[in-house]
């Protein structure tokens, strides 16, 4: 790679300036035998050798493998690498100026190519402590086809007429096809490709969303228990769909998270947070407020239901469902909440509304068919939700069968609010959006 060079810096003068002289002298004196640009020869030579000093200079890069070639990143990954820039400027000059001295445009694209392909080909084969890489060929025929262009213009507009030749282009062509067949050869039989810079970015990559991971659950863990809240045990667990679960452990209590969606899962104080004497609609708002500030999105148009099972100065239970054409959505909001207003615990589902069918199935239709099936048990439909059958999201009545004259739940059936046919949903993990 360039960097390699580019690091060897007290070495890379004096090399570039032996191979200059060394292509500088033969080509001025054929140009003049010639009747060219002496001048343009000799920028030429220098150009030529600054791509040979900076990619064939020996270094310590490199795997230490002969004979593999590093399959690099995807197009939008490789040109936002410092490395693939400078590739993409070091093959312009050299381009333009062949242009310009050769007048055959097509001829020096083909030679370009051939020259960077070859480049690489011989940093895989040699022992030069340099890395090959399709990058690096990417990027210099990117800067070998820009530099072309470049001269190609330049000799229109001194010229006034479009510098393409008959000659050229079956110059040009010839050895595109043939060279290009020896090195696609070449390449194919002799060299491995690995996936070297591909595992190191991703490595880069999972390094950077740790520490994101592990700040956001610093702040959040001081934003629920207060400023300097020590963690003293954390952990993550990979979920589908490229998400995780992010635990973790304070003195005051736990907190479950899900990332990169930043979102709240589940957290508890471990301890009480003391009486209070708030009424039901201020602790109402605390836990608005709370959820406002943690699910903006996820609460809106959510129904609320308030609880207080031990009594005005017990704990108090918040419930938050949302309802589209009267079936209960998936996303679930329970927080419980102090008579002093402090949140003391939540479990939260941040799953988006999905796209169902409409419910053509009454209740009446659902209990009967909740009867059919258990024998001898009284059908009770509960509610209508929205659960995933098959993987695909459906309107379900979920219907209790109860027995005996206490009336005790046996168990749940689960009737499809389309079909009425009997289903079974599929449980909702906490990576489902």
């Amino acid at each position: 790679m360039i960097e390699a060079s580019i690091g060897a810096l007290p070495g890379l003068i004096p090399a570039f300036l032996v191979i200059a002289i060394m292509l500088g002298i033969p080509s001025g004196i054929a140009a003049k035998v010639k009747g060219k640009s002496v001048g343009l020869a000799l920028l030429l030579a220098a150009a030529l050798a600054g791509v040979l000093t900076v990619t064939l200079m020996p270094g310590d890069g490199g795997s230490g493998r002969a004979g593999i070639c590093d399959a690099g990143l995807p197009l939008q990954g490789f040109l936002a690498s410092e490395s693939a820039r400078l590739n993409v400027l070091l093959f312009i000059p050299v381009s333009c100026l062949a242009v310009l001295f050769f007048k055959r445009p097509i001829l020096a694209l083909s030679g370009t190519l051939m020259l960077t392909c070859g480049v690489e080909l011989l940093q895989s084969w040699a022992g030069l402590g340099r890395a090959c890489s399709y990058d690096d060929i990417k990027a210099n025929a990117l800067g070998g086809v820009l530099g072309v262009l470049l001269g190609t213009m330049s000799l229109w507009v001194w010229r006034r007429r479009i510098p393409f030749t008959r000659t050229d282009a079956l110059w040009g062509v010839s050895l595109g096809a043939v060279g290009g067949l020896i090195l696609a050869a070449s390449f194919t039989f002799t060299v491995e490709p690995v996936h070297l810079e591909a595992a190191s970015q991703h490595r880069h990559e999972n390094m950077r969303d740790m520490l994101a991971q592990d700040a956001w659950l610093q702040e959040t863990v001081n934003s629920l228990y207060g400023k300097d809240t020590k963690i003293t045990q954390s952990a993550s667990e990979k979920l589908q769909n490229g998400r995780w679960r992010l635990r973790a452990e304070t003195a005051q209590g736990s907190v479950v998270a899900l990332w990169p969606d930043r979102k709240l899962m589940r957290f508890a104080l471990q301890s009480g947070s003391g009486t209070g004497t708030l009424s039901e609609s201020e602790i109402q708002t605390a836990g608005d407020r709370f959820a406002k500030k943690w699910f903006p999105k996820d609460v809106v148009g959510a129904k609320v239901t308030h609880r207080d099972p031990d009594g005005n100065r017990g704990p108090h239970i918040l419930t938050y469902r949302r309802y589209v054409d009267g079936v209960m959505m998936p996303m679930r909001l329970d927080m419980t909440i102090s008579a002093s207003g402090r949140v003391m615990g939540l479990a939260a589902r941040t799953t988006r509304d999905p796209k169902i069918p409409k419910a053509v199935v009454t209740k009446d239709k659902a209990t009967k068919q909740a009867e059919r099936a258990a024998t001898g048990g009284t059908a009770v439909p509960v509610r209508l939700l929205a659960q995933r059958v098959d993987h695909t999201w459906r309107p379900v009545w979920m219907v209790s069968i109860v027995r005996g004259p206490k009336q005790t739940v046996e168990s749940t059936v689960f009737i499809d609010a389309v079909t009425a046919a009997e289903v079974s949903p599929e449980a909702i993990g906490d990576g489902d959006v």
